[in-house]
This record gives structure tokens, sequence and C-alpha cells, in this order.
């Protein structure tokens, strides 16, 4: 996989494992060393279509030769060729409209959770490097999350401190709240969830 080194945010090539090239969304400078590549993104409206379609188990390509925000996604091959080089994977909030935010965002390494493979639990307490919920954040702590085969990998931030978690979502939570996906029960004061449009992104990222 080769990245074209530069610090302009864009859609470019790269290359994979078998010398294919394809386009990919990269975003640089808002990590210091860091560079990272969008895998998946949509808007609140067309969350159905990714609701129980887990990285791991489905292969989804939607848009992926045409990078865009409501709608988009990844082949599986694509995405695992990304992740064989990447060290971390995150979730923002609406960055085509507010650019790098980190309210509403959370980052993790791929040792903690590797999005490709299948969780021995379907909700667990996950490290997270840093995570940030409506303005209630912590660094190095652990996460209450969801993945299995039915529904998507997200965060399920009221049940934190009461499932042995470090993160208390619960400030200013709405009972049995979604984020970063699923949107199952939602909030409002929630980016990725404060109107139809709306857009919630996963990124893959490496050093």
């Amino acid at each position: 996989m080769l990245f074209e080194k530069t610090k302009s945010n864009g859609i470019y090539n790269i290359v994979d494992q078998n010398n294919i090239s394809f386009p990919v969304y990269c975003e640089f400078g808002s990590e210091t060393g860091m560079a990272w590549t969008l895998i998946q993104s949509h808007s609140f409206q067309n969350n159905g279509a990714f609701t129980d379609k887990t990285f791991y188990l489905y292969n989804l390509p939607i848009n992926q030769n045409t990078p865009e925000w409501s709608n988009y996604r990844l082949s599986m091959s694509r995405m695992k060729s990304i992740g064989n080089i990447s060290t971390h994977w995150r979730a923002t909030c609406h960055f085509p409209t507010d650019g790098m935010d980190y309210r509403d965002y959370w980052k993790v390494s791929v040792e903690s959770l590797d999005l490709f493979v299948e969780p021995p639990t379907h909700d667990f307490c996950v490290f997270s490097e840093f995570v940030n919920v409506r303005g209630n954040e912590c660094t190095k702590c652990t996460v209450f999350t969801a993945y299995s085969d039915t529904y998507t990998l997200h965060m399920d931030s009221w049940f934190g401190y009461s499932r042995g978690c470090e993160f208390d979502g619960q400030p200013g939570g709405v009972y049995n709240e979604d984020n970063f996906g699923y949107y199952g029960a939602t909030n409002p004061a929630f980016r990725c969830t404060s109107s139809a449009n709306s857009t919630t992104q996963f990124w893959l990222g490496s050093s």
C-alpha cells in the first residue's frame, strides 16, 4: 500500500498489495504523524443500509470508486488492504461540514479491537485511546461497545459504569443511546444524529 506524502486532505489513488490502484479520501494533519483513510461514511437518513452490516462479515461496497459522505463504503478487500498497514481506527461525526472536531470522537488501536475480526463476545469494554461523546470524555479508558454479526460496531454510552467500563456518557445522555453507529436509540445532542443530514465516519490510520 502506497500513500502519497502530502498534507492536503482529499482523494488520492493508493495501491494495494496486488498492485491494484483505487481512489480513497485521505486526511492528514489532525494528529501529528498520522494519515487517515476513510472507509465508511453515511448520513443519519441512510443509516438503515449500515445498521447490521458488520465490517468483519459483510462485503458491502457502496460508491467505493467515488468517495462521498452520505452513502459510502469500501469493499472488504479494500478495507483489509488498508487495515493491514494501519495501527488505529477512529469514528467521527459531521466531518465534511465540521472538519476534524474532537467533540463526538472515538479513537482505538487495532490491537485493542480489530474491525475485521469477530469479537469473542457481542458487548464488551474496549480500551480506547480517546473518546468524547457530547463533551463527556476520557483518555486511555474502557468504553462499553457492541459489535456482532447482527449489528454494526457502535458505542452504548449510557451503560458505561453499569457494565464495568470506565467511560460514562450519561450526563446529557438518552437511555440506551447508541453512538457512532446502529442508532436504535439516538440523541439529537450527539452530532452524528443531530439531523437527517448528519454524517458518521469510520477511518483507518497509521503513522
